[in-house]
């Protein structure tokens, strides 16, 4: 039987055909375009790596300088050298090469180049020039070099939490070298050869390099002379205090501009303690900005610019101190237990009378107290441009009862960092504005050219220039007259201040015999440039703050006013013709009688019936108004 087909059969399969026939050709068409066109870049990219092999060139890592231009970090070349097996000719010769120029194990580097699936291998990372040098002598082919930085610190431990340090491939780990790494990394750049797919470099090859983009340059507000005075002073003052620690910070207070700041104790930084991370991250804490702690009396100054700036008080108001308070059923004392009598407000902060500033806050009253606080800047990081600054730790307001509202006043039951302190009593001082904190003063390229330039930056204005007029004087009285007398230096009666001394806590409760002595402290009182504020924490034997701190800053202060020339003073020195008598043994109204006699003023220490140790010694000279420790054991 026979089967016909049709003319139209034959033509729908012949149309079939050629549509299938098309479809395939806009496919290959359409994946010719794709792999061309829109994905041509991603596969050239991929073709090049089949046949450049490329090593890393590192940018140079941007300087870090004081003010002045005195180099503090700084980037040296260094080279890693690699070996490329496919290209060597004689692996023994290239071992013994590299073995003998490094100071490496023969075997051990024979083993490591002979891995022919890699196409380089690393041998060793920041050999110096000379080493490269005693490698080219006995070069053999396969021997690669590309070029490194090693970031060295100039003068070791100066400023060690401030700088910072940068881990082994150069970015920054800590300080001013993490926070302004994408300034100061550049970014690196890479050469290339051309090679086979096995790696082996070929004949004629040409060698591409994409250059490196060397790091920017930051130039500090801190002053290298004042910083290099500071750390000498620091360090003899924890020597002789037996202190755990000791910190300053220098700042000028119509700017926020830091120029000292001090740490200790303290690590090299081109000898960094890697093997022991627990003692580094103790070592490296720049505890003036991450840590609070209650500051005590140098927070009265505060309480008391509030106080005048809402006129509550002014300078001639009197408080009667009978050497404690009752608050809402507690007792609290004034450092001077036998109490101070009758005052006026400049008297109650020269004397540091607890009393007068219970008085004052309770006047104030909670909610105002805790607005302030905000305007002070004490409720939210400033905004310092350094990693990990703190802010202050404050009850919650609710919580707040009115004895702890009176611990407030003498700057207890809340815990300040030493940079708001600094910050806001800047305010108290400069006019009444606080300022933003900052560390970098301009940012510049290589060739010098100024990219960024930091200007200061106004974060509230909690007080009147009437309020700031008076606050300086008073204080300017607390050093010439008061409880910071031992802050004073000869010839220059210039410097304002307040002492402080507080008790430190441990596990919620007061240690006992654990105290921080403090002075915050600035000059020239009438156009304050330098704002001082000097903590020493657990000072052995004697702790109160105008016995122990005040010194540290007289000695700091004489220095500031050598380096920036001040002259020979304005004022005459105090003729020390009082020699001082032997308290042992006495009772506390028996010295006080004896010191007012003298005209010496004196503080207390224990809480013994007789007195059994004094500072200074028997037979010292001293000066009229001077101050002399008593300890009651």
């Amino acid at each position: 039987m026979s089967v016909k087909y049709s003319s139209y059969s034959m033509s729908q399969r012949l149309l079939a055909l050629f549509v299938l026939v098309a479809f395939f050709a806009c496919i290959i068409m359409f994946r010719i375009f794709y792999l061309q066109v829109i994905n041509g870049y991603s596969i050239t990219q991929k073709g090049l790596t089949q046949w450049l092999r490329d090593l890393p060139l590192s940018a140079t890592r941007g300087k870090i300088t004081d003010r002045n231009g005195v180099v503090l970090a700084s980037s040296y070349t260094t080279y890693d050298v690699y070996v490329r097996p496919a290209d060597v000719e004689d692996f023994e010769e290239v071992s013994k090469v590299l073995s003998s120029a490094l100071n490496l194990d023969y075997a051990e580097v024979y083993e490591k180049i002979s891995k022919k699936n890699y196409s380089e291998i690393k041998i060793k990372a920041g050999i110096e020039k000379a080493d490269v040098q005693n490698i080219l002598k006995g070069y053999s082919s396969g021997i690669f070099f590309t070029t490194n930085t090693q970031r060295n610190y100039n003068y070791d431990q100066m400023l060690c939490q401030i700088l910072g340090f940068v881990s082994s491939d150069g970015t920054g780990q800590s300080g001013i070298e993490s926070f302004y790494n994408t300034y100061l990394a550049g970014v690196d750049g890479l050469s290339f050869v051309e090679s086979d797919l096995k790696g082996t470099t070929l004949n004629n090859s040409v060698t591409y390099y994409e250059n490196p983009i060397n790091g920017l340059n930051l130039s500090l507000t801190i002053d290298f002379k004042i910083q290099s005075a500071v750390e000498k002073i620091a360090a003899e003052a924890m020597a002789s205090t037996g202190a755990k620690g000791v910190s300053v910070i220098i700042t000028d207070p119509s700017s926020g501009e830091i120029l000292s700041i001090v740490s200790l104790p303290s690590y090299d930084l081109n000898n960094i303690p890697r093997d022991d991370m627990t003692l580094l991250n103790k070592m490296s804490r720049a505890t003036g900005i991450v840590d609070t702690f209650e500051p005590g009396s140098t927070f009265k100054p505060i309480v008391a610019a509030i106080a005048l700036e809402e006129g509550i008080t002014s300078k001639h108001n009197y408080y009667y101190c009978g050497g404690y308070r009752i608050v809402n059923g507690v007792r609290i004392n004034c450092a001077r237990r036998s109490g101070h009598g009758s005052q006026s407000l400049e008297q109650g902060l020269m004397n540091s009378c607890n009393c007068v500033f219970m008085d004052l806050i309770a006047k104030i009253g909670l909610n105002k107290f805790y607005d302030y606080l905000e305007k002070f800047g004490f409720t939210a990081p400033l905004g310092i441009d350094f990693p990990g600054e703190v802010s202050a730790v404050l009850m919650p307001k609710p919580a707040v009862t009115d004895a702890d509202l009176a611990r407030m006043g003498f700057g207890q039951t809340i815990a300040i960092s030493s940079l708001e302190m600094v910050a806001g009593v800047g305010a108290v001082i400069n006019g009444g504005y606080v300022f933003k904190p900052h560390f970098v003063n301009n940012i510049s390229t290589e060739t010098g050219k100024i990219v960024y330039n930091r200007s200061s930056t106004v974060v509230s204005r909690p007080l009147s220039s009437d309020t700031s007029s008076v606050m300086r004087q008073m204080l300017l009285s607390v050093v010439e007259k008061g409880g910071g007398k031992y802050a004073k230096v000869d010839g220059y009666p210039i410097i304002g201040g307040k002492t402080g001394t507080a008790q430190k806590y441990e596990s919620g409760a007061i240690a006992q015999g654990k105290y921080i002595a403090s002075f915050l402290g600035f000059a020239p009182y009438d156009d304050p440039k330098y704002l001082m504020y000097v903590v020493v924490d657990e000072p052995q034997g004697a702790y109160y703050g105008g016995v122990v701190a005040a010194p540290i800053a007289s000695k700091i202060f004489a220095e500031i006013f050598k380096l920036e020339n001040f002259g020979e003073g304005n004022g005459e020195s105090q003729e020390k013709n009082i020699e001082l008598p032997t308290f042992i043994g006495m009772t506390i109204s028996e010295a006080a009688a004896t010191c007012a006699g003298l005209g010496l003023q004196y503080l207390v220490q224990g809480d013994g019936d007789y007195v059994t140790g004094q500072v200074a010694a028997p037979g010292t000279m001293v000066a009229s108004g001077d101050i002399v420790l008593l300890i009651f054991d």
